[in-house]
């Protein structure tokens, strides 16, 4: 018997180090990484960044588009878009990387600046139907 509570013993105080290691690792990386509003789209935060684009929401992705090509800001998908893709979207934009034919019709442009990165999910102009874009949000 008395080895059955040694064995239960040492269970127990393995789950408790294991435990404590786990909140450990919790904590360590609740330190690390950043904090929901750090997070956020770049749209969102009210304060601006240093090398933010300048886009509004609801203007078209052919005016976007101009505004950051004019800004540095080159063509960069990370997909090829399909045929279809192409026609949902109602552009020949080369930043053009995703459009979802289901849903509310999402649009996705990738472009990149130096070793930035950035990309713009627009809405159909005409919901249900192959319109050009307007700007929803960014990162």
């Amino acid at each position: 018997m008395n080895d059955f509570f040694r064995g239960l013993g040492s269970v127990c105080l393995g789950t408790l180090a294991g435990a404590g290691l786990g909140a450990a690792s919790f904590f360590a990386i609740e330190a690390v990484l950043p904090k929901q509003a750090d997070a956020a789209p770049a749209h969102t935060v009210t304060k601006a960044l240093k090398h933010e684009p300048k886009l509004s929401a609801r203007q078209t992705i052919l005016e976007a588009n101009r505004h950051l090509i004019a800004n540095g800001w080159r063509p960069a998908p990370e997909k090829t878009p399909t045929p279809e893709e192409r026609r949902l979207s109602s552009v020949a934009l080369e930043s053009l990387s995703v459009c979802s034919s289901t849903g509310v019709g999402f649009c996705r442009f990738d472009y990149r600046r130096d070793l930035q990165r950035l990309s713009v999910l627009t809405v159909p102009s005409e919901p249900g139907r192959p319109s050009v874009g307007r700007v929803d949000r960014w990162w």
